[in-house]
């Protein structure tokens, strides 16, 4: 891999790990705030929705992390069949996301709150991964 591309890559990851950290501590609880206020019968699902956005974004950030390492292995030329362990991490944080894509499917089904933006969302989402 070119040094320069390398460098590209560890950038772009490393702003998506920024932004996404931003997401679970800001963005996300104050979303949730706002959407609560407007809405107040979704009440009962704020916390639980604070905590699966940040479980699921901390899985996309268990991605970008071993990408991060999938990189420099790949730069130094010493990627081989001992760092598949990272690829199946990889897979497994992607399967840990679907898992958590599908049970909100299920519960927000369950509890009565299948609105269409919000199904369609998940479905992108497991899509997605």
């Amino acid at each position: 891999m070119r040094r320069w591309t390398s460098f590209a890559l560890n950038a772009l990851l490393l702003v998506l790990l920024v932004l996404s950290v931003f997401a679970q501590a800001w963005a996300l609880p104050h979303e949730v705030d706002t959407l609560v206020s407007v809405f107040p019968e979704v009440k009962p699902l704020a916390v639980p929705s604070i905590i699966w956005g940040v479980v699921a974004i901390a899985c996309w950030q268990a991605v970008a992390l071993i990408g991060l390492r999938l990189v420099v292995l790949i730069r130094d030329h010493r990627f081989d069949s001992s760092s598949y362990g990272w690829l199946r991490a990889m897979v497994g944080c992607l399967l840990a996301f679907i898992v958590l894509v599908v049970s909100a499917f299920i519960a927000l089904s369950v509890m009565g709150y299948t609105t269409p933006g919000v199904m369609y969302g998940l479905i992108a989402g497991g899509l997605v991964a």
